[in-house]
Order: C-alpha cells, then structure tokens, then sequence
C-alpha cells in the first residue's frame, strides 16, 4: 500500500478515536439517582421514566412535544389494541400533565380514570407490589380527583354528570352528596385536604390508601339534635371514583362511574374488583382546620371573665358518635384556656392504631373563672347525665371504665370528681348550713350539687397534668388579684347560693332567717388556686376515692433540681401528689399538654389501664353512687 494511503487512513480514524465508547456510565450521587427513578409527574411537572420510556417505543416522543392531546389520542388506540398496562399509566400521566397546564376539570378526571385501569385492568392482578409504578397511579389517582370535581370557590363539589375526557367521555353518577351520622348529623362541604398545610401540631399523620382525601365539614341539615356533637365539626372523609366498564369503553362513551362519599372513621378500606383497598384520609389536617379559624380561640378569654353558663354553657363535647366498647379519656382544660389546647395530644392519641381503637375521645368545657366547685359540680353532672344517657340499661361496661384527664385548673375539677364530700365535718371548720325551709328549691339544688357529692362511679382512673393541688403561685401574686378583680362570675352565683352555702358558725342568731345576713363573697377560681386560699385547705381534707388510680404529670423549667423547680405558674411542691402510682415529669413550662414526653406518659398510663381491663385486673368501681339528696 503506498504510503501516502496509509497515512490518509490514519489520519481519517483520529476522529473516531478521539469520540471514544457510544456507551458509557459514570458516577453521581445516589440521591440523584433516587430522584430520577422516582419521579413522576406529580413533582417535577414532568412524566416518569417509565411514560418516557412508552413514548419512545412507540415512537411518540417527539409529537408528544408538539402535540400532546394528538400523542395521547395515538397512544390510547395502542393502549386497546395491545392491552399494555405500560402504556394505561403513560395516559394517566399525559392526562394529568394536560390539566396541569391548563386547569382543565376534564383532564384530570382522564388521569383519574386511566390510573383507575392501570390499578385494576385485567392485568392489574399481576402487578408487583414493589413496583414504583403501583403508588405512582395511586398518587394520579388520589391527586387528579379533588381537581376534576374543584369549584370555583376551589371546594369539592361531587355532581352526576357525563363529562368529556381527554378521549371519549364517562356518565358519572354521585349516590349521596353527603357523609350521615346518626340523629340526622350531616357532613355536605367538602375541601381537599392536600392542599392545606399544617401548622402548630407537630405530627401531621396520613393514612396512605387510595381516594382522595377531604376535609367534610358539618352542615346544618339535623333532624334531630346529638347534644354532645358541636355544630361547627370538621371530619376527614375520603372520595372514591369507581369506574365501571373497561378502557376501550371510554372512546364509546359507555363507560360510567360512581363517586363515593366515604368516612373513614367507619370505612378504612373498601373493595374494588375483588381486592381490599385501604382509604387514604388526612385525620390531622381536619383537626387543623376545625380549629384554625374556631370561634373556640375567642371564647377561651370569654368564658374566664364572663362566667355566664348561658353565653357558654358547660357541656361534653365528643368529635364523632359514641362508640360502645371503647373506652372514654375525658379532657378537662385549665383556667382561660379551651378543648382546642388539647389537640397535639389528642392528634398523637387518636391516631395511634392500639389506642384510636380502644378508646374514645371526649372534652369538658366550662366557664373557667368560676368558683371551682361550682365548675367541678358541673363536670360530675355532665358525666352522669352522659352514662344515664348514652347506655341506661347498663349494657356497655367500657362506659364505666372512663379516664379523666385534667390540665392545670381542670386537674382541680377532676380532683373533686373522685372526692367524696360527706365526710367532712363542716360544723367543726365553723362552717354551718342554713335550714332549707329558709330557702327556695332552686337554691336547695345549688346547694346540693356544689357542698354534697361523692364519687363519680363511672371514673375509674385520672391523670393530673400540672395541676396547682397545693394552688399556684401566680394565682396568689399580683397578677392573680388583677386577674380576679377581672373576673364576672356567674349571675346564678351571685343571686342564688353564696348567700346560703357557707353561713360562719354563730352569726345566725336563734330564730333568725340567715337570708336576713349579707351574702359571703363570690371567690373565683383565681381566689381559689391562692396557695393560702380557705379553697386550697378545705381540698386537702376532701378524701379521694382510693381505688382509683392517680398518675401526676408534672411540669418543670430549666435544668435544676425538680424538687426546687415550677412550670412558671405551679411549683412542684404543688404539682406533687403523695397518692400518685405514678409521677413523672417533664422539663417544660405550664403548658405541657403537647410535649412529647407528656404524649408518651398518657400513651403509657393508657395502655395500663387498657392491659388491666383485658386482663380484667382493671380499677375496681368505685362501690359508691352519687350521694342523696340531703
């Protein structure tokens, strides 16, 4: 070969050389590999790998880019012909990316159906479980349906209507536009809870499933009134769409679908096409909403220095129906404060999966300003009249196993829910009572339900959380005599009893009427919690029933020694009970009800007293009944 050819060969070749391997690999981080294997439409805005892969096969990649309702129109012919479950989830992708751009209703019902197929089309049923594909259909699906039923108030409105899809169309058809609760409750607006973010409770808990998940607020359509639900209540619910009719159906139009209002509460899981399919539900975010814009928030204040039981009346309040067979936690809040502060704990307790099924959540509200035995009375009302009510004949006996759980004043009222009055000798603590011929009825039943009491039967364990046994501090500075000057006390208590309850020893002379003398003062329940308050000393005599039993959650600033510490408004000295099973304490200030280390104390104690009664060594009755009239 001449050497001139030879050197024109060589020559040519150096550019293929220099352009190296057409395959090669080279190293990134693993997160960046994570991200791109599992992303999908839903967070980059973009189709996933495996849509990409589709269209590359079938050669639609490029018009994808410029005609993207053409390529998804090509691709769905292929998808009936072929039967490729690949390219079912390649639609629901294109479908939802379709309404992304332009918030089209109609689009996004497409991914919803599409997904639908993907999950359970005939191929459905050999679909691994591991494979990503399975929860990125789930996630279009449960995504694509609050915005193809989004109002223009940007509710969820469910209508039955036949809607165009991407190709074809779908009669849907909505069997109830509302979620039912027992006495006509009903649950008729709906919001989508992926949309909202959660502020304030630490732990927002998600129950993965498919279905789109809801925040269904109460409407007001009753029949009949349920005393102890609120009229301003917001549940999670889920909305299913059940598609009937298979994927070559759509270009007809015979296929149809059912939109399912659900309650999770009831329904955790529901079946479709013979497989078990667990709801998704959002249980914080409705809790979230409930109380974001609460009127609750502004009553709080209200209820401390306005103690009118007719502007806020004492009352249990339950977030859904009475459950026979679960077990009561009743939450009674502190001095100015609301049911709403117990809502970290009751996130935490309520979704946990042993507890949420074992028991049942309820809140004690009252007018915190008032005297705390009156307030007290109250409490031991609402739990009587709530058993008398809800079970007469006696059948559910985890009715009568409650739990009471009291924060700081409300550990007060708890207190006394356990204590038994008949013992004390009110003659010898120059206390003496007038003749009730003196008095009216009404002041005769006052009488009765404040100074003669025993035990609440149905009360079988406590939890006192911060509370001032000894009283606080704070209520016995400065502050609390501004703050008791503050307070208004109920009109009930200032016409009727405290010129009848407490009359001192050897005022009242012989054949006098003791309504002749000035009525005592009206003391707050500011003036109660004084440290040396006549309140505060009478307690300490009340006995407590000694077969329940008492655990103590206390509060603790700072670092230093517990004995020497407080909580801001409670010393630990006060905060400590002898009786207690069991104390523990937290390093927080007074408001302690969310801590984590208070959250895992009430789950502990909660789980105790669930253990006992399964093993039926549970805190005897109290073996008393409420005290007769005297």
């Amino acid at each position: 070969m001449p050497r001139s050819l030879i050197v024109f060969c060589l020559a040519m070749s150096v550019p293929l050389i220099a352009c190296g391997p057409p395959v090669s690999v080279h190293r990134v981080q693993p997160r960046d590999v994570y991200a791109r294997d599992s992303a999908s439409i839903l967070d980059t805005g973009k189709p996933s790998r495996f849509t990409e892969i589709v269209l590359q096969r079938a050669a639609l990649d490029q018009k994808f880019e410029e005609d993207p309702r053409l390529a998804l129109k090509v691709l769905y012919h292929r998808a009936v012909q072929e039967g490729d479950s690949r390219q079912i989830l390649a639609l629901a992708e294109m479908s939802f990316l379709l309404g992304s751009e332009s918030d089209n209703r109609d689009d996004y019902l497409g991914a919803a159906v599409f997904a639908y197929f993907y999950l359970f089309g005939p191929e459905a049923a050999e679909m691994d479980g591991w494979d990503p594909r399975t929860r990125i259909a789930a996630d279009v699906y449960n995504r694509s349906l609050p915005r193809a039923f989004a109002s223009e108030e940007q509710t969820f409105e469910p209508h039955s209507e036949r809607r165009t899809l991407p190709v074809g169309s779908i009669a849907v058809t909505v069997p109830d536009k509302v979620i039912r609760w027992p006495d006509g409750i009903r649950f008729g607006r709906f919001l989508p809870a992926d949309e909202f973010e959660v502020d304030g409770i630490a732990s927002r808990y998600r129950r993965p499933g498919l279905g789109a998940p809801l925040i269904a607020e109460r409407t007001s359509e009753p029949q009949r009134e349920n005393e102890f639900i609120p009229a301003l209540l917001a549940i999670p619910a889920t909305a299913f769409l059940r598609v009937h009719g298979d994927i070559a159906d759509v270009r007809t139009g015979q296929v149809s679908a059912d939109l399912e209002l659900l309650d999770p509460l009831k329904e955790q899981s529901i079946v479709v096409r013979g497989k078990t399919v667990p709801l998704e539900a959002q249980p914080t975010t409705a809790i979230a909403w409930l109380l974001g814009d609460a009127p609750i928030w502004n009553s709080e204040l209200a209820a401390f220095l306005r103690g009118d039981e007719n502007s806020i009346p004492e009352r249990l309040t339950m977030l859904e129906p009475w459950v026979p067979g679960k077990i009561p936690v009743v939450f009674v809040h502190g001095t100015a404060s609301s049911s709403g502060r117990w809502a970290g704990l009751y996130n935490e307790l309520h979704n946990d999966p042993l507890l949420g099924d074992q028991y049942q959540f309820w809140f004690f509200a009252y007018n915190s300003g008032n005297p705390i035995a009156f307030s007290a009375a109250k409490l031991r009302q609402a739990l009587a009249s709530a058993v008398e009510q809800l079970d007469p004949e006696g059948h559910d006996p985890a009715l009568r196993q409650m739990v009471l759980a009291g924060h700081s004043q409300g550990g007060l009222l708890v207190r006394l829910a356990i204590s038994d009055s008949t013992e004390i000798d009110y003659e010898a603590l120059g206390m003496r009572f007038p003749d009730e011929k003196n008095l009216h009825a009404e002041d005769i039943a006052t009488l009765r339900e404040v100074l003669f009491f025993r035990p609440s039967p149905s009360v079988t364990r406590v939890i006192f959380l911060a509370t001032p046994h000894q009283g606080s501090f704070m209520a016995g500075g400065i502050l609390g005599e501004i703050g008791s000057g503050l307070v208004s006390v109920s009109q009930r208590l200032l016409s009727v009893p405290w010129r009848v309850v407490v009359v001192p020893a050897g005022k009242v002379a012989k054949g006098e009427s003791p309504l002749a003398h000035e009525p005592l003062d009206v003391r707050t329940a500011v003036d109660n919690m004084a440290p040396d308050s006549r309140f505060v000393r009478l307690l300490h005599k009340l006995p407590m029933n000694s077969r329940v039993p008492k655990h103590s959650i206390v509060g603790v600033r700072g670092v230093g020694r517990v004995e020497d510490g407080n909580d801001g408004v409670v010393e630990y000295e006060s905060a400590h009970l002898d009786e207690a099973v069991s104390e523990a304490v937290v390093r927080s200030s007074h408001s302690l009800q969310s801590n984590p280390s208070t959250v895992g104390e009430v789950k502990r104690i909660l789980r105790e007293h669930a253990g006992e009664l399964a093993l039926g060594r549970a805190a005897p009755r109290s073996g008393v009944e409420p005290s007769a009239p005297y």
